[in-house]
């Protein structure tokens, strides 16, 4: 049996370690934290008219078995913080509920639906009007993977129902974003709420400011 020389152990000290970097790196490349497929319209008008002060309806849920239903008003707060950093301005919720309290969509029907939207716009006084549906949240993988898998849809018209910016946004995000997951179950899916909204917004063209 030939011992191998010294400058053979270190080549394949090297190998093994640019393999290990290789398998390390392709992990990662895998366990990407944020996967979304967004599909998103956006009006000449939102440019040209350039919203400030945004009416945020509460968040439909639309999911089967109400699955979302414990996070929706958190949903509506992560959407209210994060809209100025698209230098937006959202309404306090309390006016923009009072405004809208004899409000509602027919029964069976969406209050995404166009003309539902066009006929409570300009009610809280708002430059524009944002809705939010949320059409899926599994939480199936959350304690096991720390993720959920979501499908939402938004709209944002202004105050005379013209719409400004629509579409959807589905995928899946891991708890924490590329760090640490938060302990407990509403933490996590709430880490998870919070990065929902972030791609969301994400979409949503910063306003132009006059």
């Amino acid at each position: 049996m030939v011992n191998p020389t010294p400058s053979q152990s270190l080549r394949a000290l090297v190998c093994g370690a640019a393999i290990s970097c290789l398998l390390l790196f392709s992990g990662c490349q895998i366990q990407q934290p944020v996967r979304v497929d967004a599909s998103f319209n956006t009006a000449p008008a939102l440019a040209t008219r350039g919203p400030s002060d945004i009416a945020v309806l509460p968040i439909e849920d639309g999911t089967k078995d109400h699955a979302v239903e414990r996070h929706l008003t958190f949903l509506r707060q992560e959407v209210m913080r994060q809209l100025p950093d698209r230098l937006f301005t959202p309404l306090r919720s309390e006016i923009v509920d009072a405004s809208l309290r004899s409000e509602a969509a027919p029964i069976g029907e969406s209050m995404l639906t166009p003309a539902t939207l066009q006929r409570i716009a300009g009610r809280v006084r708002e430059d524009a009007l944002l809705a939010i549906r949320v059409d899926t949240w599994d939480e199936s993988s959350l304690m096991t993977n720390r993720r959920v898998k979501f499908a939402l849809q938004a709209a944002l018209v202004g105050s005379d129902g013209q719409q400004l910016w629509s579409g959807s946004l589905k995928g899946d995000v891991k708890a924490g974003g590329a760090g640490a997951a938060p302990l407990g179950r509403d933490s996590a899916a709430r880490s998870c709420a919070e990065l929902a909204v972030r791609e969301l917004l994400l979409n949503l063209p910063r306003r132009t400011i006059q």
